[in-house]
């Protein structure tokens, strides 16, 4: 919808006229199993890798103890704040990381708390199955909540709703509305957390103690930026299923004209009354465009293509002189000539009313061999157009026509004389004593 409003999301249908649903970039985003590369790029950026950093050192500074403890809880705190502003920002289009600084600011700060008692919601309830139906009703739920784990993050970040977030009945709707590539999600969390474990005990197997720490805790918050933008990522791609909408805004050009976006409106008008059969619509659109811009190139050779198609003589006839002003300009003899040819088998008093035209016509259609349509063109030419600047001009080619093409020799020595008695002060009175002794000859006239 090229003339719809972005900004406020509206837009009509070209048919019925009714408001339409926004839909973002849904239907144009590239699926997330196509852009894995992607997410383990995306942390490495300025405002995430000093953030990482801090969360790295900053506990060894602070050591083993209580206030290293506390320090590390902060710290985690804020990761937590960092990483649903990711979900959020992804989620609205925003493909770069949001800035380091928002880390800690205070807005948002509630959805740590938040994030806090669904953890211990979760527990209470594993515990509360295994109370009352043994270790298999807890390996159950633990395994649905499991499965539930990125359903529960997005709505928690959409909701910022503890009782919306443990809902299962809101988990199944969340799962159901993304369907199948949901469980292609949940297989490359699986996997991801996988590398994650895998490559920390390999540290911790083989480094000491003092390198292997800052490095398992730099992997934890490297790989949870990227499993957080792939969620906010998924939020994005099924943007129309979740209901909202968003646009990619990162790196987005300004929004292009009105007379641009018009044009694309018309475009998307004539194509649907096309396929709809409504050529008298389309013919009406390409009528009231060309109206206001009797100069639009592409205008022109859509309405040739329509009335010639539909052999609509009678408007081919109307609309002749700047269809075939496109062909003199595009050097199209043929098309002009197979033009010319059905209007005057169509209407043999039809003629040309721009004299300026027909002698660029003549030119063209005198090497594409068309001499009695040159002849046809150019008929009482002084008579109708005797103010005519270039009439001499197009008499000469008038002249070679009959001589050259025809052979008519003394109807080209007439033209000849005509030019050489009546336009006295015209460049070509020099030669044309050599073209009349060339057509006494019956030889071709050579410019």
């Amino acid at each position: 919808m090229p003339d719809a409003n972005e900004a406020k999301q509206q837009g009509l249908c070209p048919k019925c006229c009714k408001n339409l649903r926004y839909q973002g970039a849904a239907n144009d985003v590239e699926p997330f199993w196509n852009r894995i590369g992607a997410f383990f790029k995306y942390p490495i950026a300025v405002d995430p890798m000093m953030l990482i950093a801090v969360c790295t050192f900053v506990p060894i500074f602070l050591g083993q103890n209580l206030f290293g403890l506390l320090g590390a809880f902060l710290l985690f705190c804020i990761l937590t704040k960092y990483v649903y502003s990711i979900v959020e920002h992804t989620s609205e289009g925003r493909m770069t990381p949001p800035t380091f600084a928002s880390a800690f600011t205070g807005d948002g700060m509630g959805i740590i708390f938040q994030q806090i008692g669904v953890f211990i919601l979760m527990g209470l309830i594993i515990a509360g199955a295994g109370h009352l139906g043994g270790p298999v009703l807890a390996i159950i739920v633990s395994g649905f909540l499991l499965l539930s784990f990125p359903a529960r993050v997005i709505i928690l970040a959409l909701e910022k709703n503890i009782a919306d977030a443990i809902n299962p009945l809101r988990q199944l709707a969340l799962m159901g509305a993304i369907g199948w590539p949901y469980m292609v999600l949940y297989a490359h969390l699986v996997l991801l957390f996988f590398a994650l474990s895998a490559v920390q005990d390999f540290v911790m197997q083989h480094l000491p103690i003092m390198i292997a720490n800052p490095i398992s805790g730099f992997l934890f918050s490297y790989f949870m930026l990227i499993i957080f933008h792939l969620l906010g990522y998924i939020l994005f791609q099924y943007q129309d299923k979740l209901g909202y909408a968003a646009d990619v805004q990162d790196d987005q050009p300004g929004p292009p004209s009105m007379v641009h976006n018009r044009n694309l409106r018309i475009d998307a008008d004539i194509d649907i009354n096309l396929k709809d059969g409504r050529y008298d619509a389309v013919l009406s659109i390409l009528e009231d465009q060309l109206k206001k811009n009797p100069n639009h190139i592409i205008r022109r050779e859509q309405l040739f293509k329509l009335l010639w198609a539909s052999q609509n003589l009678q408007k081919l006839s109307r609309y002749a002189q700047p269809i075939l002003r496109l062909f003199v300009s595009n050097n199209t003899p043929e098309r002009s000539a197979q033009l010319l040819k059905a209007l005057l088998k169509h209407d043999p008093e039809f003629k040309l009313q721009d004299p300026e035209l027909i002698f660029q016509l003549s030119q063209q259609l005198y090497h594409q061999c068309e001499y009695r349509l040159i002849l046809v063109l150019v008929k009482d030419m002084h008579k109708r157009f005797d103010q005519f600047d270039k009439l001499p001009d197009t008499y000469l080619v008038v002249a070679r026509t009959l001589a050259n093409g025809l052979q008519q020799w003394d109807k080209a020595t007439k033209y000849l004389v005509f030019i050489q008695q009546k336009f006295t002060d015209h460049p070509s009175q020099s030669r044309l004593p050599e073209y009349l002794m060339a057509v006494s000859e019956q030889k071709r006239i050579e410019f």
